[in-house]
C-alpha cells in the first residue's frame, strides 16, 4: 500500500481520473478508479475527494490488451494526457494464474499487480512490455 496526493482529479459519473503524486517517490501518475457512493454529473465537483487529498491504496495495471517480452530496462511511459493509459517494460517476480501476476515497475517500491485480458505464460524473471490502465485500489 502506498500514500498519494491528488494533484488533479476529473470525474464522470462514479468514476474519477487523477493525476496522483507518490508522497516517497515523488512519482507523478495518471490513475483511474471508481467512487461507488457519489455520482457525479458533469462540471460537479465531488464532495468526497479533492486536489490535495491523500489518498491510500494499492495500484495495479490492468485491463492489459498486449504484452510481448522485452530485454529493456524497467520503464514507465503514459503518453496521453488526463489520461491512465499506460505503457510499461515490467519484471515478473510472482505468478498468481494464466491472468495475473505481480511484478517489479518503476512506478512503486513495491510488487504491482498485472492483470491481463488474455491469457499468457511469462515465468518469473522475464521482463515484459504491458500496454493497459493503471488503476488504484483504495484501502479504507
Amino acid at each position: 500500500m502506498g500514500s498519494y496526493v491528488i494533484s488533479e482529479i476529473y470525474s464522470d459519473g462514479y468514476e474519477r481520473f487523477a493525476m496522483i503524486e507518490d508522497v516517497k517517490k515523488n512519482i507523478k501518475v495518471n490513475v483511474h478508479f471508481l467512487e461507488y457512493d457519489e455520482y457525479l454529473e458533469s462540471g460537479e465537483k465531488s464532495q468526497k475527494k479533492k486536489k490535495g487529498d491523500t489518498l491510500d491504496g494499492d495500484i495495479s495495471i490492468q485491463l492489459v490488451t498486449f504484452s510481448r517480452k522485452a530485454d529493456e530496462a524497467l520503464i514507465h511511459r503514459q503518453k496521453i494526457q488526463k489520461s491512465p493509459h499506460i505503457e510499461a517494460i515490467i519484471e515478473v517476480d510472482q505468478i498468481i494464474d494464466e491472468y495475473s501476476i505481480y511484478a517489479l515497475s518503476t512506478i512503486s517500491d513495491r510488487d504491482i499487480l498485472i492483470e491481463f485480458e488474455n491469457a499468457v505464460s511469462y515465468k518469473v524473471g522475464d521482463r515484459v512490455l504491458v500496454i493497459g490502465s493503471l488503476e488504484l485500489s483504495e484501502t479504507s
